[in-house]
């Protein structure tokens, strides 16, 4: 689990290299998302999310949440995020610092696998199981350097395909950082893509940014995993990946 390893960190080979990814790269199929600059909708297996500055509304549907087939449960968390010391994300027009907030999560593994190189064999080990899909809420506020506080609004997907000849993931995260008055401070945009052969060959992959908050941070998985790109306590793609900014 990218976000839940990330968030538990913050508390306590013969590979081709991977090319960036052309704008229009597939990633993961079964999951589709829309967005403009105030609204973005994510409709993945079981499950509707619709993000603006005003509010994050999920809706899933349990009987068709992932892969019932497979038998493997439907699994949720909550993490109280209010005192916890965790990476600011850094943005265009500030640096906000969780104070409050939960960060709701509910996903299903579709099979139990290891995802291929150049996924480090570290993230592998904590998190072998397929996410189809990850599903992340995070509702909460922050404070800037100046003392104000904002309130985020942030969506955390994951989804991922695994089949005998090949591996893709789609991995976005979308948020916004409200001011008292209603304005949207920073936005949040970071789309990862990976397509690859089962083994990892011939692995494309890449993030598209079309937001104001990204940053790198080494990341706890040991070999492969340095200077990913993050936002805050979240990662995109648990190695480091090309960034492209799509032109509006």
């Amino acid at each position: 689990m990218r976000t839940t390893f990330a968030l538990l960190t913050a508390l306590a080979v013969t590979l081709s290299p991977g090319t960036a990814a052309a704008h229009g790269q597939p990633g993961a199929p079964g999951l589709t998302i829309k967005e403009s600059r105030f609204q973005v909708k994510a409709v993945g297996p079981g499950f509707v999310l619709r993000l603006t500055p005003r509010g994050l509304d999920v809706r899933v549907d349990e009987d068709r949440f992932g892969d019932p087939a497979t038998g493997n449960p439907i699994v949720r968390q909550t993490i109280d995020l209010t005192g916890l010391t965790l990476r600011p994300f850094e943005c265009r027009n500030g640096t906000y610092t969780i104070r409050t907030g939960t960060f709701k999560r509910t996903w299903r593994v579709s099979q139990t696998a290891v995802r291929p190189l150049p996924y480090p064999p570290g993230f592998a080990a904590g998190a072998p199981g397929i996410f189809t899909p990850f599903l992340g809420e995070l509702d909460g506020t922050a404070t800037d350097a100046d003392g104000a506080t904002v309130r985020f609004l942030i969506s955390d997907l994951v989804q991922e395909v695994l089949t005998p000849g090949s591996f893709a993931a789609t991995a976005p995260i979308h948020g916004f950082f409200v001011d008292e008055r209603g304005r949207v401070r920073d936005r949040i945009s970071l789309v990862g893509r990976f397509n690859s052969g089962a083994d990892g060959r011939n692995a494309v992959y890449g993030i598209e940014d079309r937001g104001t908050c990204r940053q790198l941070a080494d990341l706890p998985y040991g070999p492969g995993s340095e200077g990913a790109v993050v936002t805050g306590p979240l990662f995109v793609l648990p190695f480091s990946a090309p960034v492209t900014v799509p032109r509006h």
